[in-house]
C-alpha cells in the first residue's frame, strides 16, 4: 500500500508532505489527533499486508506472486491455469508482463513451452479506453494450451495506436526462444521492436557485441562493474538540509558547498541537474519560487562558459553521511559515473548519462562502479553510454519508464579491450586516445570536475563550452560508434529517424536535421579512411582535447 495514495483521499496534508520523514511523524500524530482516520489506516495497511502474504507464499501464483506484484499479472497466470491442453485464452493486459522484470518468470515459461500465439502491444495515444491514461501502454495477450505448443514462435506488434495496424505487414515480426535469449539473455524478457527491421538489426548487433554482465556466464561481466545508489530520496529525508536551514544554522556558501568550523554539508545530486556531457544541466536556483514542476530549467550558455560556475541542488548532506555511503568505493575516485533512471523511449534520448562531481547522489541516479582503474576505457565506456548506437538498441528494451539495471545489464556494450586497439580510422592513435580527448573536453568545463582531468592525464585548466565544438565532437564520437557497432550508413541514416524530437529540433532551429546530416558526413569520411587508410581529419581546429 501506498502511503502518499491512501492519505490522498482522507488527510491531503498528510498525502503532500515534504518528504517521508515528515509523512511518519504526520500519522504517528494521528494516534491522539484523530484516532479514527488512524485506525482506517492501519486496518488498510493490515489488509493489504494479508492479500500481499496469500499471493507470494500461498503457491497459487508461483510465477507472478513476487516482487511488486501489480493484479494483473496474478490474473493472468490464472487465466493460463483455466485453459484446457487443447484450449486457448486472450486478455488485454499492460504491456509489462512481457518486458518487466517482475513479470519476467512468467513471460519465460510461455516461450519456453511455446505457450504464447501472440502479442499485440497498443499505447493508449488515440483513448481507445477514455478513462485511461494516453501513456498507458496495453497488449493483446493470446496464449494457447500444452498441447497445442506454437512451435513457429509467437508473433509480435509494438507501438500500435489501433486494430487497423494489425494489418501492416512490416510490424509484425515473430521472435523465437533462442533470439529472445539471444537480445536478454539475462531475463529473457520480450524486446520490443516497433518494424521488422529493427527486429533484425538489433539481433544483428547482438551476434557481434556482448551484453554488458551476462549473468549465464562465469566471466560475464567484462567491464567488471556493479551499481550502486548512495541516498533514497524518500527513505533518506531525514538527512537532508535545505538553504533555509543551513544559514539559519550559521553555514556559510563557497561554491555549493556549507561551510562552518570543521562541519561541511555538499550538494545533493539529483538525475534532473545532469545531462550528457553536462553535469551543470538544470540548478534549482532557477526554478520559479513555490513551482510545482518537475523540471528544472535549462543553465543558459553564458553560465555554462564560467568554469568557476557550479549548480545549487535542492538539499545538502553532511560529508560524513556522504562518507559513509562511500566508504564501499573505491577511494581513489575523484568523481562519479551516473545515468538517470526515469526516461522512456519516446522521449527525445533514452539513455542519459554523466559524470559528475564525487558528492551526495539521489538514488533516481544511480552509479556506474568499476573496480578496474583504467581511465581511458571508462571514459570511453561513458562515451558509448551516450551513443545513438546504444540509445537506439535501449529503445528496443524500455517497456516503461524505468531504465532498470536489468536492462542496463543486457545492453550490447563493447568490451574493454576494444578500446586498446589502434583506431581504424586514425593509425597514429589508440581507439581509446581518440575517444579520451572528446571526452574530456565535452566533460571538464568547469574546475570542479578537476579529478576527472588529472585522472585520464589533462593538467591544464577546463575547457571553454563552445557549442560548436561540442556538437562536432558528439557527432564525431556518434558516427565512430555506428562504425564499432558494424552498423552500414543506411542504417544510420534509418536510425538517426527514430529520433523524432532530436529532428524536430533541428529542424526548428537550422531548417534540416543537421545532427543526422553531420554524422553521415563524418561516417562516410571515416569509411573512406579506412579503405584508403589516409587518417580521417577532424574539423575541429584546435584539435579536440587540445589546451589551445
Amino acid at each position: 500500500m501506498q502511503e502518499k495514495e491512501w492519505f490522498a483521499a482522507y488527510r491531503p496534508d498528510i498525502a503532500d508532505a515534504a518528504n517521508a520523514a515528515a509523512r511518519y511523524r504526520m500519522i504517528e500524530n494521528l494516534k491522539t489527533e484523530d484516532p479514527g482516520v488512524y485506525h482506517a489506516f492501519i486496518d488498510a495497511r493490515r489488509q493489504a499486508e494479508g492479500e500481499s502474504h496469500f499471493i507470494r507464499n500461498s503457491g497459487k501464483f508461483p510465477l507472478c506472486g513476487r516482487g511488486d506484484v501489480n493484479t494483473y499479472s496474478i490474473f493472468a497466470e490464472t487465466n493460463r491455469e483455466l485453459i484446457t491442453s487443447t484450449g486457448r485464452v486472450g486478455c488485454i493486459v499492460p504491456s509489462g508482463i512481457a518486458t518487466d522484470d517482475t513479470t519476467k518468470y512468467f513471460f519465460q515459461d510461455l516461450v519456453n513451452n511455446l505457450s504464447l500465439a501472440s502479442l499485440y502491444d497498443f499505447e493508449n495515444r488515440k483513448k481507445l479506453f477514455p478513462a485511461v491514461d494516453s501513456r498507458m501502454k496495453f497488449c493483446l495477450l493470446t496464449l494457447t494450451g500444452k498441447d497445442k505448443p506454437v512451435k513457429r514462435g509467437a508473433e509480435f506488434i509494438f507501438f500500435a495506436f489501433n486494430t487497423t495496424e494489425l494489418r501492416e505487414k512490416e510490424r509484425r515480426f515473430t521472435l523465437t526462444g533462442e533470439e529472445i535469449a539471444l537480445v536478454n539473455p539475462n531475463s529473457r524478457t520480450c524486446p520490443i521492436f516497433r518494424y521488422n527491421r529493427d527486429a533484425e538489426l538489433v539481433k544483428q548487433i547482438y551476434k557481434r557485441i556482448p551484453v554488458l554482465i551476462d549473468e549465464e556466464k562465469e566471466d560475464g561481466n567484462l567491464w567488471n562493474i556493479r551499481f550502486f545508489t548512495i541516498f533514497h530520496m524518500a527513505n533518506d529525508s531525514s538527512l537532508f538540509r535545505t538553504k533555509k536551514d543551513l544559514f539559519e544554522d550559521g553555514f556559510s556558501l563557497e561554491g555549493n558547498i556549507f561551510r562552518k568550523d570543521s562541519e561541511c554539508y555538499y550538494p545533493l545530486y539529483e538525475a534532473k541537474m545532469a545531462h550528457h556531457f553536462n553535469h551543470r544541466f538544470g540548478d534549482y536556483n532557477d526554478l520559479p519560487k513555490n513551482s510545482k514542476s518537475t523540471q528544472l530549467p535549462d543553465v543558459k550558455t553564458d553560465r555554462l562558459m564560467n568554469p568557476h560556475y557550479s549548480v545549487f541542488p535542492r538539499y545538502w548532506v553532511n560529508v560524513l553521511s556522504i562518507s559513509e555511503q562511500l566508504k564501499t568505493l573505491n577511494p581513489k575516485y575523484n568523481w562519479l559515473l551516473g545515468f538517470r533512471e526515469v526516461t522512456n523511449v519516446t522521449n527525445e534520448r533514452t539513455i542519459i548519462s554523466s559524470i559528475i562531481p564525487k558528492v551526495a547522489v539521489g538514488h533516481k541516479l544511480p552509479l556506474v562502479l568499476f573496480e578496474l582503474l583504467n581511465y581511458k576505457e571508462i571514459a570511453s565506456f561513458y562515451a558509448s553510454l551516450n551513443s545513438f548506437a546504444l540509445d537506439y538498441v535501449a529503445r528496443q528494451k524500455v517497456g516503461g519508464t524505468a531504465l532498470s539495471y536489468f536492462i542496463i545489464k543486457q545492453l550490447p556494450i563493447l568490451p574493454p579491450s576494444t578500446y586498446d586497439v589502434i583506431t581504424h580510422w586514425d593509425k597514429s592513435l589508440k581507439l581509446g586516445e581518440w575517444i579520451t580527448k572528446r571526452v574530456l573536453e565535452l566533460t571538464y568545463t568547469a574546475w570542479d570536475l578537476q579529478g576527472f582531468a588529472r585522472d585520464v592525464g589533462y593538467e591544464g585548466p577546463p575547457f571553454v563550452w563552445d557549442e560548436e565544438r561540442r556538437f562536432l565532437m558528439r557527432c564525431e564520437l556518434d558516427a565512430a560508434y555506428f562504425h564499432l557497432y558494424g552498423i552500414s550508413a543506411q542504417d544510420v541514416d534509418y536510425i538517426m529517424d527514430t529520433f523524432p524530437i532530436v529532428k524536430r529540433k533541428d529542424e526548428a532551429v537550422f531548417g534540416t536535421y543537421r545532427t543526422k546530416d553531420k554524422i553521415l558526413e563524418i561516417f562516410q569520411q571515416m569509411s573512406e579512411a579506412i579503405a584508403t587508410g589516409k587518417p580521417y581529419e577532424t574539423q575541429l581546429d584546435p584539435p579536440p582535447g587540445d589546451i589551445g
